[in-house]
């Protein structure tokens, strides 16, 4: 998305400043005692402060500066250096200004300092910011109070205020790869292959040539050798539906980028993010659910790299819930078509997210469950840590009976975390319907 530019919400006059009045009050002061009681001593230490407070009056700054702040992005990439703006203009006579950055939370500022000040030239001065947010969602940004003072900073305009900014920080795609394509793909294109003959690049047997066999498929040399024509055969190559079902119905574990901490909504959505984009670069259809959240969202499946734009402001809009009582089996509405697979991406703090794999495998649908809890903090209290431990043996019998009904639960390390269950889901027959 384009920056957008925000004016302040309120304008003032200019005023004294405090200094402009001690000037004038000292240059009255000893300028009036030099005279009543001929002290030259006192003439000379007050004449400057005249002289200032003379020209100030004289060069007093009437124009109403033009103050804009402008933001390069209002959609940036988390992890992404973007640029603050502040403009100030229409004012001939005025010096410097001065700003202060307020609503800099998630964010680190380049240089490292909420206060910046620059000269004017010619009455105009442009003056950068860098900031980089650090975590994804939406948040309210980058409002600062801003002053702009006249020679000798006898006169104030201000200060005025800049409004906060809402910015939608997209997650970071987490880096994601595979060299396993999915299990029972049923599209008509894709880079899937699928265990149905027919065109495609992957050899897959030599037979004895049929009616319908086209000639470029012939291999000569067996032909040859046996004396009846013979062509290659291959493995078709599909697309296939994914949905992607997201589980933020609760958020554990520390989200400190300095640190490299990661909790396991940060995990989640990353993960969401990175398996999408993946997976819609190789041709798949992709959907999206977020259940469990304060706002329960769905991205119909799709493809295209505007339908992964979609997906990605889905995912930077994502709030954390209120436990495991708000994940609702009825929240995933998306249809899953044959040869379809969906991906269930929870930390599994809860029985609600297996019982809903559990019983949409027996409707037939190739369920894989990601597990992204990211492990026990390390600052809990003991208390706290007992009961943390007792569920992590309650979820690891919870998982185990899963596992027996044939739906894997693998954890999310990036790269290749899925290929040894896409490799053994891909063994499998075609699952079929046993419940509706």
């Amino acid at each position: 998305m384009a920056g957008q530019t925000v004016r302040p919400s309120r304008q003032t006059g200019w005023s004294i400043t405090p200094a402009f009045l001690r000037a004038a009050v000292a240059a009255a002061v000893l300028v009036g005692l030099a005279v009543a009681f001929g002290r030259a001593d006192l003439l000379v230490l007050g004449t400057p402060l005249l002289i200032v407070t003379v020209w100030t009056l004289a060069t007093r700054p009437r124009a109403i500066p033009d103050i804009t702040g402008t933001v390069s992005t209002t959609s940036p990439v988390e992890g992404t250096t973007q640029a603050w703006t502040i403009r100030v203009s229409g004012c001939d006579t005025a010096e410097q200004f001065s700003a202060y950055v307020g609503d800099h939370r998630l964010l680190t500022l380049t240089p490292d300092l909420s206060a910046l000040s620059a000269s004017l030239r010619d009455g105009s001065c442009v003056t950068t910011l860098r900031w980089r947010s650090n975590r994804w969602g939406t948040h309210q940004i980058l409002g600062s109070r801003l002053a702009v003072f006249g020679p000798w900073g006898g006169y104030r305009y201000g200060a005025v205020d800049l409004p906060s900014i809402t910015v939608a920080t997209m997650p970071e795609i987490a880096r994601f790869d595979s060299t396993r394509g999915l299990p029972h793909p049923h599209g008509l294109i894709g880079v899937n292959r699928s265990n149905m003959r027919a065109d495609g690049t992957e050899f897959a047997d030599i037979r004895q040539v049929q009616p319908g066999d086209r000639l470029r498929r012939i291999h000569w040399p067996v032909s040859a050798r046996t004396g009846t024509l013979h062509v290659r055969t291959s493995f078709a190559e599909q697309d296939t539906e994914i949905l992607i079902v997201l589980d933020a119905s609760t958020d554990v574990g520390d989200s400190n980028v300095d640190a490299g901490e990661q909790s396991s909504l940060d995990l989640g959505v990353r993960a969401s993010a990175g398996l999408a984009t993946y997976f819609l670069g190789r041709g798949d259809r992709v959907g999206l659910e977020v259940v469990g959240g304060m706002r329960p969202t769905r991205v119909p499946i799709g493809m295209g790299v505007l339908h992964r734009r979609r997906l990605l402001d889905c995912l930077s809009g994502v709030e954390r819930g209120l436990g495991g009582a708000s994940f609702q089996r009825a929240a995933v509405r998306s249809h899953v078509h044959a040869g379809g697979m969906l991906l269930l991406i929870s930390p599994l703090l809860s029985p609600m997210p297996l019982t809903l794999a559990a019983e949409l495998a027996r409707r037939g649908i190739t369920v894989l469950v990601v597990d992204c809890f990211p492990g026990m903090p390390a600052d809990t209290d003991r208390e706290t840590a007992l009961a943390v431990r007792v569920r992590l043996l309650e979820r690891r019998r919870e998982i185990s009976a899963i596992e027996r009904l044939g739906v894997p639960v693998v954890r999310w390390q990036g790269p290749g975390s899925l290929d040894p269950v896409l490799a053994r889901l891909s063994a499998r027959p075609q699952p079929r319907a046993v419940q509706r």
